[in-house]
């Protein structure tokens, strides 16, 4: 894989097809490699690329605490550096903070987004349990959050069927810096806080996409999400969990190509 080298450090990422450039924001703990299904499909389709944010995988990974600012300004190098004019950006979980916080400063940058898997406007509850969790990487390491989240992510016929898929999973989880980890991980837990009285700003076409059954990323969240920003459409996939992308590419190709087509093609 190529690097792209900026005033902050490298970014490590992955590019294949022709088109109009597609752009893919990976979720915390993960890499570009959980996109694998998106580039080979969309790639007939559109110039994929694919990175591993700032902390994760071949990226530099700078000392925290990390701020969104951090991440909009790692993708703003990429985009500018590989000469893209405006692109269709696509964010996963924390990746889709990313990509709204990219569109709130960059919006000239963008044609379409889709949110995918993201957190919103955390209640109390929610709160409480996800800074648990990131006090427990703090004090023991994220090595007890892995297993949980495995469960939380896929299904349970997806686990037994596709072991050989979630295994490459749970080991990118277990092979992470624990520093870098625990650093994205905080900013992870807080920075819907920081988006939400924002995502009004937002007016581009804008896919909200999750799974039924995400307890983590829930389709309230979604819905509210796509309420607040005009140009939007939802999509909440049925008895879905969390890793929408790598259990059913299918569904996520078509549902990105499709509303790609239908808000910019059309026009």
């Amino acid at each position: 894989m190529p690097t792209f080298s900026y005033d902050q450090g490298t970014i490590h990422y992955e590019e294949k097809g022709l088109g109009e450039p597609l752009v893919f924001i990976h979720g915390v703990g993960l890499d570009h490699a959980m996109w694998e299904q998106q580039v080979k499909r969309l790639s007939e389709e559109y110039r994929v690329i694919v990175y591993d944010m700032l902390g994760h995988g071949g990226s530099s990974h700078p000392p925290g605490p990390y701020s969104l600012s951090q991440f909009v300004e790692q993708l703003t190098a990429l985009v500018n550096g590989l000469g893209l004019d405006k692109i269709h950006l696509v964010g996963f979980s924390m990746g889709g903070m990313v990509a709204q916080a990219f569109a709130l400063a960059h919006i000239e940058k963008m044609k379409t987004l889709t949110i995918m898997n993201a957190v919103a406007n955390r209640t109390e509850e929610q709160r409480k349990a996800i800074l648990a969790r990131v006090e427990e990487v703090r004090k023991i390491g994220p090595e007890t959050t892995i297993e949980p989240a495995i469960q939380r992510w896929f299904t349970p016929d997806y686990l037994t069927a596709q072991e050989g898929i979630v295994g490459r999973i749970r080991t990118r989880l277990q092979t992470n810096n624990p520093i870098s980890y625990l650093s994205a991980y905080t900013l992870f837990a807080t920075a819907d806080q920081e988006l939400w009285g924002k995502l009004d700003q937002i007016n581009i076409p804008t896919l909200v996409m999750t799974g039924e059954e995400d307890i983590g990323s829930t389709p309230e969240m979604a819905k509210q999400i796509q309420k607040k920003i005009a140009e939007s459409e939802l999509l909440v996939v049925p008895t879905m969990r969390h890793m929408l992308p790598v259990e059913r590419p299918d569904i996520v190709n078509e549902a990105i190509h499709s509303f790609i087509g239908r808000t910019v093609f059309a026009r």
